[in-house]
């Protein structure tokens, strides 16, 4: 989670016997509770799934203890606790790169709206005249001292890029290339901001918009003009209208409750202009609209959001978001919590040069752990060459030191396994030697928790399985009784052959052992007749 984060925790209960019925499920760090909510019960025998909203409270890894609330007459109360964790630790900012073509209040309140983020650096390179270029939230001297990046590695430092109102001319066609393939092949995000320049169109660029762009004369007389000319229709004040996507998507979330979250969007003040495009693209997704405006039949979409390759692009056709700071009290936070939600989208899923995953979500004491590190080199192709140690620190101080080892079989994948037998965290890191370590101070090594929790496995889906007892019953050739059934036990049980079996009959008149048998018994009357004298 980045720092200041608020998710949901995904609960699945399933139960028996207790349809209807409400419990209380409750989230606990340590014994104090941080997460509660009360939940109705669904059909017996079905997953139904629950949203809870957590906030991690300190920049570290914590292991939750979800709890549901026991009933009086449960009989296995083990299985109403689960553990989890959630690594909160303090992380590297994301490091978003921001073009803007000239000074605009979208700008002023993008860069006032994270000023306070921690979790994002926002780094922006505006022009403010001919030739002339300021500079903000850089982190050395030399940052974009040349203007646009002219090479990957300068570009692909970078999670996320965003141009705000610029030309197509700025760029050269190795960087509109380069553009495409930060966001195809690195994995990064793209965000065009207000007017999109015509000269877009036929370049690497717009085949990463998730819309169509059209020549502004092929445009009705009433759609023409852009969101520069408040005379049109297209520069009149509009309510945005959500979608039925939008209504529910985090990126425009200004509570967790729906009704409060609508209450609140109807609170927004008006936005002002819009720049007209053409259809969607296959694939992409409409999250706000304009509420009268059409072209082609289709209203004209606002912010619109969409998987590129390894990456994902943003369309938001209007210049205008800052009335949202600009016409609410000062004591609002809506424009700041939009835009901050934006970004991180954008920037979060950009994969790092070093990743790391497990082949499940936790462990138990005595189970294998396989550890799978992927690395990139510096232009975030697949590294064969490098060599990769694995440290893990124990909760009783034990440390573990072992090297992993390429997967010959995938590009840039190496594993590793080992044995935990201790319960708690688990720190694990992940040290890269070779070329893919020759960048950024942090860009070699990765450092991952995870947590080792008692099994509950006994005491999972512990009721009995009538139907899988009837199956092996009925495979190994016998039969199942319920309780119910008990009184006819007794009548069923027989002789069954089979393989393992032979029924044989025998003469038992002409058998010597029972010839034997007779004669003993006659000997033994007649001696103890003879001595009581009676023969």
């Amino acid at each position: 989670m980045l720092e200041g984060s608020v998710f949901n925790v995904s609960v699945g209960i399933n139960h028996e016997g207790y349809t209807g019925e409400q419990v209380r499920i409750s989230i606990l760090d340590d014994d104090q509770e941080v997460a509660s909510e009360m939940v109705t019960l669904g059909a017996a025998g079905v997953t139904r799934r629950y949203e809870i909203e957590l906030t991690p409270e300190r920049p570290q890894s914590i292991v939750y203890d979800l709890e549901v609330e026991l009933r009086s007459d449960e009989i296995i109360t083990e299985n109403n606790v689960y553990q989890f964790l959630v690594d909160n630790s303090e992380k590297a900012p994301l490091d978003i790169l921001y073009i803007e073509g000239h000074p605009r209040n979208e700008y002023k309140f993008i860069r006032r709206a994270v000023e306070d983020d921690k979790s994002v650096r926002l780094a922006t390179y505006l022009q403010t005249g001919p030739e002339k270029y300021y500079r903000q939230g850089i982190n050395t001297p030399t940052e974009l001292s040349g203007g646009f990046p002219r090479s990957k590695e300068e570009l692909y430092q970078y999670e996320a890029l965003i141009l705000g109102d610029i030309e197509e001319g700025f760029f050269n066609t190795d960087q509109l290339q380069m553009i495409q393939e930060f966001v195809a092949e690195r994995g990064g995000g793209f965000l065009i901001s207000g007017m999109i320049d015509e000269e877009f169109m036929g370049t690497p660029v717009e085949d990463l918009l998730p819309v169509t762009l059209v020549e502004e004369s092929f445009l009705p007389s009433h759609l023409r003009g852009g969101i520069r000319r408040g005379s049109h229709p297209t520069g009149e004040p509009f309510f945005p209208r959500l979608t039925n996507n939008g209504e529910f998507s985090p990126l425009l979330r200004l509570s967790s409750d729906d009704v409060e979250n609508g209450m609140r969007w109807r609170q927004l003040p008006e936005l002002q202009g819009v720049f007209v495009t053409g259809r969607i693209k296959s694939g992409a997704t409409v999250l706000m609209e304009h509420p009268l405006l059409q072209y082609q039949n289709q209203a004209l979409p606002v912010l619109t959001t969409q998987r590129y390759g390894s990456g994902r692009s943003v369309a938001l056709t209007t210049a205008s978001t800052w009335r949202w700071q600009m016409m609410m009290e000062a004591a609002d936070q809506s424009h700041e919590t939009l835009w901050k939600q934006l970004l991180r989208w954008l920037a979060v899923d950009a994969p790092e040069r070093v990743t790391v995953e497990f082949d499940r979500e936790f462990y138990n004491v005595g189970d294998e752990v396989n550890v799978t590190a992927t690395v990139l080199d510096m232009d975030y192709e697949p590294d064969n060459d490098a060599t990769l140690w694995m440290q893990v620190n124990a909760p009783l101080d034990v440390v573990l030191d072992q090297s992993m080892e390429w997967d010959i079989e995938e590009d840039g994948v190496y594993r590793s396994s080992f044995l935990v037998e201790e319960e708690g965290v688990y720190d694990l890191l992940v040290d890269v030697a070779s070329a893919a370590g020759e960048g950024r101070s942090g860009e070699s090594e990765k450092r991952v928790p995870f947590v080792v929790t008692p099994s509950l496995r006994e005491f999972n889906n512990a009721a009995m399985d009538a139907g899988l007892l009837g199956r092996v019953a009925e495979l190994s050739g016998g039969t199942y009784f319920d309780l119910a059934d008990i009184d006819q036990l007794t009548s069923a049980v027989e002789f069954t052959p089979n393989a393992y079996s032979e029924q044989v009959s025998l003469d038992l008149w002409d058998q010597p052992w029972l010839l034997a048998l007779l004669l003993s018994l006659l000997s033994l009357d007649w001696t103890a007749r003879r001595l009581k004298g009676l023969s």
